[in-house]
């Protein structure tokens, strides 16, 4: 029957969690105290967003992370990482997914005749800049990757460590068009204790912003999410862009 090979007890070759995407090794520092970086070795670096995701500018991403040591408390990308046989809760916060050869992947995907060039994003799904850069240091060659194809592309992040690329995203500005954002939506140091326990401070990334304009760059600022009962007072948001 052609159905037999479909029983929930047939071993269908898939493998568990973190071995379906190419794991090399699981590495724990004491720099990074309880966070465990898992790397892996990835297929493919663009994403297709599905056709059912209407109304956002960019139907191209990359993701050099998964999982986000920000620890966002409203994070709706946390779903995605029992894929991994992780949880949505502590484990999105302190397992950390590098995908070690996101550039070289990448390089090679915008090699192809068939690359339109579109505006790919970056920031989606996971921060780009969260502590984990800081580490592995992905971003300089995916930015270099999208500058060298001429491919248009976009930053959103809550990373202070944004500074480090400022001169490389300044020089591809240059050759294709760049877009940078800072996600700045808890203007109150106390809540943003409870909330984004482990982002720059509010403070910070004021200053993160200023350094970006300074730089040359346009610099967008993502007030969002506006949190129910927590930060959509007029008080709270009459602070905030002040």
């Amino acid at each position: 029957m052609r159905w037999a090979g479909q029983s929930v007890d047939v071993d269908d070759g898939a493998l568990p969690g973190l071995q379906r995407i190419g794991l090399i090794r699981s590495v724990r520092t004491p720099q990074f105290e309880g966070i465990t970086f898992h790397e892996v070795v990835c297929k493919s670096a663009l994403n297709k967003i599905p056709k059912s995701s209407t109304g956002l500018p960019f139907n191209y991403t990359v993701n050099a992370y998964r999982g986000c040591s920000h620890a966002c408390r409203y994070c709706f990308a946390r779903p995605t990482h029992e894929y991994l046989e992780f949880d949505c809760g502590s484990d999105f916060d302190s397992q950390v997914v590098v995908k070690t050869n996101v550039a070289e992947v990448l390089r090679r995907e915008l090699r192809r005749p068939s690359w339109a060039r579109e505006t790919v994003a970056l920031g989606t799904n996971t921060d780009p800049y969260q502590r984990a850069e800081g580490r592995y240091a992905l971003m300089p060659g995916i930015i270099a990757a999208l500058r060298d194809s001429g491919t248009p592309f976009s930053v959103l992040t809550k990373g202070t460590l944004l500074r480090r690329d400022l001169p490389l995203l300044v020089d591809a500005a240059e050759r294709v068009r760049v877009g940078v954002a800072v996600s700045l939506a808890v203007g109150d140091s106390a809540l943003h204790a409870e909330v984004e326990p482990g982002t720059p401070t509010p403070q910070a990334r004021l200053a993160l912003i200023a350094a970006i304009r300074e730089a040359g760059l346009d610099c967008h600022v993502m007030v969002a999410p506006v949190l129910p009962y927590l930060t959509d007072s007029e008080e709270h948001l009459d602070g905030l862009l002040g």
